[in-house]
């Protein structure tokens, strides 16, 4: 059934509390008022995240001008929640914490806990917070951070008093594709889990005060205990969805009414004496036993004692056994003080946890150590490539016009099968033959000392030779010498017959927003092509450095040779001459120009060296990215996360 009432004159509408199972579609705040007070014996609910998707409406949660305006807006419509919340009520929330886009290094804003501290701050008691370890967690191809793979779950009470029966701090469920064209990104097995830790009596109210597509009042269906259930939703294709996927309820529509909300304050250091650490210039490890310690090591990341000691591109992973609330907020403060929050990794232990911060200096100047294939994982799914590749995509991604192209003819293999030459028709006619690098090896550059020889680790900060003292880049004759290799293939790879592509998966008509964690589902929406791109990755800032000494050797300012391209292309050209994040690499075209102007050099020719590789969903030759979620002791933690800067 469905009416639709006016309901700027109600309050705590009685006649609400006569329905067995109601779905308010409308504003949350609006809604929200209608519940009669102290009526909600457990509310569960994921709102929307902040910048994370657009919901097609004005006024929309989540699109907030500042992470602070969208915390201080769902603390105070949790303010209205928590009035309708039994004295013994139980809230159970899930928010995903974002980044905040910067030049080069993105912050983790700590969204989460910056909420449960406005919320505590209002009245709100935190009774844990739960950590859902995403069991088929989406990969990340991120090199300079850990994969996310967890969110929590925040436990929220009235009172101290609570119908809370407690449980680990730690949930492992798996996310789930629903046959709604939505990711559910609150699963019933998640959902399920929480209520169970609730005491609910017969007819006792659970509210779902974000429904998307109802999955808490599908769970509470499927659960039985002649229970009741609230939906709150605004979107009408969840409304929608909502009315498909359970039965048996009365709807009411609610319309607008506005409200207002101050943003939530910042977060800051306390005014605590510093504990200055240098142990590792190069990056520092360590686990505080408590909050003041935490907080006293942040202070003394602000000193110049602390800064003059570490290198630009030093990595600091700091972590608190005995963390408290506080704890959670105060590296989001960190960017204040001149570094970015990468990653809160989680190290699990038994029904517990606690966080490691991987924090680094805010500059554009340098990438900073993060050692990611120190800690690959080995793949879990089996690699399988197409053998047939005839008529499958090729996409150029080293040219000034990002052409397409089709293979036509295979013109060779590699021992187990896989293509090692193929002949592409691009879209403008021309033939050209490709060399196809296997999808097990790589092509890989190396620096040797031209005193000395022996190999370089090429180091932004330092033009020494760390073996003979030399001081390089000075000159041609102190330029590092270039050796290339391509590794032999490690294994056969597995070859499958047949055109790879959408066909009619359930995954085909989804939008790639909701394609889900499953790489079944990517792989099945993308198909399998070739990229045609450099044979060898070489880093931007090692090409920039070869360039400005080639540049320099000709007695050329970066605007002279800025001049020498067209005006229309001009302000791409100063960039490969930057070390720093806004450096990029020359494409095909620009190698021919940049040769003319600077005399040969062997730097051009690895640039110019191209091939197809194979893109498809498979394991990183090298292993899995590491997630930030970690079952192992303290020690083990510190010794696993070390490996990233040594």
């Amino acid at each position: 059934m469905l009416r639709r009432e006016p309901n700027h004159a109600f309050r705590d509408d009685p006649r609400l509390t006569d329905v067995k199972n109601l779905l308010l579609h409308g504003d949350v705040y609006a809604a929200l008022k209608r519940i009669p007070s102290e009526s909600v014996r457990l509310a569960v609910t994921s709102p929307p995240y902040w910048k994370q998707r657009d919901y097609g409406f004005e006024g929309q949660i989540g699109q907030e001008r500042t992470p602070e305006d969208y915390i201080g807006r769902l603390a105070t419509i949790f303010d209205l929640l928590r009035e309708k919340m039994a004295p013994d009520g139980v809230f159970f929330l899930n928010v995903g914490d974002k980044y905040l886009p910067k030049y080069g290094k993105s912050h983790l804003l700590q969204i989460p806990y910056r909420l449960a501290r406005e919320m505590v701050r209002r009245g709100w008691h935190l009774r844990d917070v739960i950590i859902w370890y995403k069991v088929n967690h989406m990969p990340s191809p991120a090199r300079d951070r850990f994969t996310n793979t967890y969110e929590p779950v925040l436990v929220l009470t009235r009172s101290e008093e609570s119908a809370y029966v407690g449980g680990s701090s730690i949930i492992k469920v798996k996310l789930e594709q629903t046959p709604w064209r939505h990711t559910a990104v609150f699963p019933k097995g998640l959902v399920r889990e929480l209520i169970g830790r609730v005491r609910l009596r017969e007819g006792d109210t659970v509210l779902d005060p974000f429904a998307g597509t109802g999955t808490v009042a599908a769970v509470v269906e499927e659960m039985g205990a002649g229970v009741r259930w609230i939906l709150i939703e605004r979107g009408g294709e969840f409304v929608e969805i909502i009315r498909r996927r359970v039965r048996g309820f009365e709807e009411v529509r609610v319309d607008e009414e506005s409200y207002g909300w101050e943003p939530a304050g910042f977060v800051d250091l306390p005014a605590v004496d510093p504990t200055v650490l240098r142990n590792d210039p190069r990056g520092e490890i360590h686990v505080a036993p408590d909050s003041s310690t935490f907080a006293s090591i942040l202070r003394g990341m602000t000193t110049e004692e602390f800064l003059s000691g570490h290198r630009e591109d030093a990595l600091f992973l700091l972590g608190v056994r005995e963390w408290r609330l506080e704890d959670l907020c105060l590296p989001s403060a960190m960017l204040k003080y001149g570094y970015v929050l990468r990653n809160m990794v989680v190290v699990s232990q038994g029904d517990g946890w606690f966080p490691v911060f991987v924090m680094a200096r805010d500059t554009k100047r340098v990438s900073y150590r993060f050692n990611l294939d120190a800690l690959r994982l080995s793949p879990k799914t089996r690699e399988s490539y197409r053998a047939d590749p005839i008529g499958m995509e090729v996409r150029d991604s080293v040219s000034k016009v990002r052409r397409r192209g089709t293979v036509v003819r295979v013109l060779g293999r590699y021992e187990d099968g896989f293509v090692r030459e193929v002949e592409v028709e691009w879209s403008d006619g021309s033939l050209t033959r490709e060399f196809v690098l296997h999808p097990r090896s790589e092509a890989l550059v190396d620096l040797r000392c031209p005193i000395c020889g022996a190999s370089l680790e090429f180091d932004p900060l330092d033009g020494r030779c760390p073996h003979c003292g030399s001081r390089l880049w000075t000159g041609v004759d102190t330029l590092p010498k270039i050796e290339t290799r391509v590794t032999r293939p490690e294994g056969p790879v597995r070859l499958v017959s047949g055109a790879s592509g959408s066909g009619n998966s359930k995954f085909s008509e989804l939008e790639r927003i909701n394609w889900g964690a499953s790489p079944g589902a990517r792989k099945l929406v993308l198909g399998d092509y070739f990229v045609r791109g450099r044979l060898f990755r070489v880093e931007q800032a090692v090409a920039a450095s070869y360039l400005n000494v080639l540049r320099r050797e000709r007695g050329l300012r970066v605007k002279d040779v800025v001049d020498a391209f067209s005006p229309s292309y001009r302000h791409t050209v100063g960039h490969w001459f930057r070390r720093d994040f806004g450096g990029s690499l020359p494409l095909m075209e620009d190698l021919e120009v940049l040769e003319r102007l600077l005399g040969p050099h062997e730097i051009f020719d690895v640039l110019r060296r191209t091939c197809l590789r194979y893109s498809t969903v498979r394991p990183h030759p090298k292993g899995r990215n590491p997630g930030d979620y970690l079952e192992m002791s303290e020690d083990e933690a510190i010794e696993y996360l070390g490996r990233l800067f040594k």
